[in-house]
């Protein structure tokens, strides 16, 4: 009876840490917010040059501009922004460390969005 107990807890327990995201995918969650909170500060603004959306996304706290495609919010397909962010989560119990990742996101800034639709 004990074995099975101590069998049925080991199985459950290696069940469970299948679960739980690793760090990595954690830390790569908050890049990815990160990215998300730039889409949505660059969305809605008046029509812009690249030029100009390129300056407004570098002056944002631990974002880089890496690449700029298109010239206008005015054009068909906008503006292409390709930014890297940082993200960040901790791994262990007993003395935690921190990881950190730096992921590469396109963000697409459009004056053709539909009416009440939300960043894409």
């Amino acid at each position: 009876m004990r074995r099975l107990l101590l069998l049925a807890t080991l199985l459950s327990f290696s069940l469970g840490c299948g679960v739980v995201p690793s760090p990595e995918e954690e830390a790569t969650d908050a890049a990815r917010e990160a990215a998300r909170k730039v889409g949505e500060r660059m969305y809605g603004q008046s029509p812009r040059t690249a030029e100009e959306i390129g300056r407004s996304a570098a002056g944002i706290d631990g974002v880089e501009v890496l690449r700029l495609t298109g010239t206008s919010t005015r054009d068909k397909d906008g503006v292409d922004v390709v930014v890297r962010t940082s993200g960040s989560a901790y791994e262990g119990w007993l003395a935690p460390e921190e990881v950190t990742v730096r992921r590469c996101f396109t963000i697409r800034v459009s004056g053709d969005v539909g009416v009440g639709r939300g960043p894409p």
